[in-house]
């Protein structure tokens, strides 16, 4: 037998090995594999093959072809499949109601293929390396799938048509029709038979010519009672962030001893909360607490402990982060979840509320009280809230107080889960959670090179006149207001003078001096200010240094921070809305205009720029940061506090 290890492209040797086709191969009399398909695949251009059953298992079996043409680098293959759909998954689609829902499950079965196979690892390195395999193809464009639905009747079974079509550089083309799946099973293993045809023999040319036109016809969208679905963008997307970057996939490089060692709080946590059953993940912004809690459900559905999701958090840019995270989790499990959004422009908490079986809700904080109102919540759920620390709000306490009673599984996500001042909140979050059951702080994070070290810049300022008489003025009506019928608070006094600190344009000078001696620090940086209006005195420095930065506040089009995110810009202006749940890996810089009385809002933010980037192993943070002086009445305030704290942080090393 021929030995196809070694690569022959020449058209003579193609055409000699190609016109010594039969006109029909059968299991038993013949090997399918390295007598028909091993060698149309070693010297085709074009590939195109329609087929009946394909399951996600079989597109992992599949890849056992693909290593034999990875040194074509002209090859095209596109293929057209039926999504093994079960039962469910059937009934689901035909009673479809909501307009565009019969589309988007149809398209989730469509992602579910690939999705299922990325995820799906076994432990021997070959699998691994066809899934790394094909990801590559798939994101080198050589691989094209999509999906064939009949619906040219109202109960249909699969799409079960068999066309092959090779086309050759030499202007040949083969086809062929058959019993053959595409997978190993179909190729190797299974008894099946083929029959070929050969435009080049006058007698096979129309059937050659009318399977092509078959599978254009299928492929375009244009055959009767038939539907077909490419892969979703977020699917291309997950696919091609995980494709390798050299052009021939190499296997996976041995794990270092002990390096895996690095993440095991991850297997620590996840271990402490399926003990625990509830509790609070208090971990650093950038160590994994998305991808623990995830681990953690796919471990509940395992176990069969849970039959529902729900995830809250706050900000449209962190719901749609999960969303992201979680679209191959769901599909990757033995049980997959189909994911119910109900936040911003996504209205679709009904879904869940009639039957929250095997789904998944991801849901606004603020939306959340009426569904779980309406709800007969099982036992059998997973109740997660990112940034739990927002949960204590007074608000969230009105709103939610007693409604996860009956959930068996509570979970919350923080960097920083107590609220400083807020004994109140604090007391809430553990009565609707649970008390914090698991801690890895910053300090572990860098030391263990899961994030990056930092050099830290406190640039002091003195408050001005016109500073020290606003804070005066707040000081007089609060002292006034306690003989009032609704004298101020003492939050209210904290959040009026720090606003008064936040927004003294003593800094604004210090700042320009500071920048003009340092300009490379406005790259790849965000700044954080606290109004607007402030952030415009700022881009006049800004603007003296950069012309690639951009506002992002609530009004701005979250497509601006796609663009900081892929390198389009390199500074951002900002409030609020990046404080949590971002990542952006290649971020090295950020600067703190305005720094919270509590270290919630300043973790959070420094946060952004402490991820390792796997770009720049070296890679060291900065974080500029603006100090008030002390003065006599006030020598320890709120701002040298955090300096302390921030240089001890600074002196941390892996």
């Amino acid at each position: 037998m021929q030995n196809h290890s070694e690569y022959s492209y020449t058209v003579e040797a193609g055409k000699a090995t190609i016109e010594g086709f039969h006109s029909h191969y059968r299991s038993g009399d013949s090997d399918l594999a390295h007598d028909f398909f091993i060698p149309c695949l070693e010297h085709c251009s074009t590939y195109k093959r329609a087929v009946g059953y394909f399951s996600s298992s079989a597109l992992v079996t599949w890849a056992e072809v693909l290593p034999r043409i990875t040194k074509l680098d002209t090859i095209k293959i596109q293929l057209l499949i039926s999504p093994h759909l079960s039962e469910q998954d059937k009934e689901a689609i035909r009673s479809a109601v909501i307009p565009g829902e019969r589309e988007a499950l149809l398209q989730k079965a469509a992602d579910k293929i690939v999705l299922d196979a990325l995820s799906f690892i076994q432990s021997p390195e070959d699998t691994q390396l066809r899934l790394r395999l094909l990801t590559w193809l798939i994101a080198s464009k050589r691989l094209e799938l999509r999906f064939a639905f009949p619906v040219h009747v109202e109960d249909p079974g699969i799409f079960h048509e068999k066309i092959g079509i090779f086309e050759f550089p030499w202007n040949w083309t083969v086809a062929f029709t058959g019993s053959a799946n595409e997978s190993t099973m179909g190729h190797s293993k299974n008894y099946e038979s083929i029959d070929v045809y050969r435009d080049w023999l006058p007698e096979d040319s129309e059937r050659v010519k009318v399977k092509c036109e078959q599978f254009s016809e299928a492929w375009s969208n244009q055959a009767q009672g038939l539907r077909i679905r490419r892969l979703s963008p977020e699917a291309l997307r997950y696919i091609q962030e995980r494709a390798p970057d050299d052009d021939l996939p190499k296997p996976p490089p041995r794990v270092r001893e002990g390096s895996e060692n690095r993440w095991r709080h991850q297997d620590e946590a996840i271990d402490t909360f399926l003990k625990e059953e509830r509790g609070v993940l208090e971990m650093a912004t950038g160590t994994g607490k998305t991808r623990t809690a995830l681990r953690i459900y796919e471990e509940l559905v395992q176990l069969h402990q849970i039959e529902s999701m729900i995830v809250a958090a706050d900000g449209t840019d962190l719901l749609n982060q999960w969303y992201e995270q979680l679209l191959p989790v769901s599909q990757k499990v033995d049980r997959p979840y189909s994911i119910v959004r109900h936040y911003n422009k996504y209205h679709e908490s009904e879904r869940y509320q009639l039957d929250p079986h095997q789904k998944i809700l991801l849901s606004s904080r603020k939306a959340l009280a009426p569904v779980l109102r309406s709800l007969q919540v099982s036992e059998q759920t997973l109740l997660i809230h990112d940034e739990v620390h927002a949960l204590g709000s007074t608000k969230n306490r009105e709103d939610l107080s007693g409604l996860s009673d009956p959930i068996r599984f509570r979970l919350g996500l923080s960097a920083t889960p107590e609220r400083e001042y807020d004994q109140e909140g604090t007391d809430f979050i553990e009565t609707h959670i649970g008390p914090v059951i698991f801690r890895f702080e910053i300090a572990d994070a860098i030391r263990r090179e899961i994030l990056a070290p930092f050099s830290y810049y406190p640039l002091t300022y003195q408050p001005s006149e016109e500073d020290r008489r606003k804070l005066q003025g707040i000081r007089r009506r609060f002292e006034a207001s306690k003989h009032s019928d609704s004298p101020m608070s003492q939050e209210e006094l904290w959040i009026a003078l720090a606003r008064v600190h936040k927004t003294s344009k003593a800094k604004l000078p210090i700042f320009k001096t500071f920048i003009g001696q340092h300009p490379n620090l406005l790259t790849r940086c965000i700044i954080f200010v606290e109004t607007k209006e402030y952030g415009e005195e700022v881009l006049e420095t800004v603007h003296q240094y950069r012309h690639d930065f951009h506002t992002y506040y609530d009004e701005d089009d979250a497509a601006t921070l796609a663009r900081f995110a892929r390198g389009d810009l390199e500074c951002l202006i900002t409030c609020h809305r990046l404080s949590e749940g971002i990542d952006i890996q290649n971020l090295t810089t950020v600067i703190l205009f305005s720094s919270a009385r509590t270290r919630l809002e300043t973790i959070q933010r420094m946060g952004r720029c402490l991820r390792v980037d796997p770009s720049n192993p070296q890679k060291r943070a900065n974080i500029i940061d603006f100090v008030r002086a002390p003065d006599p009445q006030h020598p320890d305030n709120s701002d040298q506090q955090r300096n302390t704290w921030l240089q001890e942080l600074s002196e941390v090393s892996p």
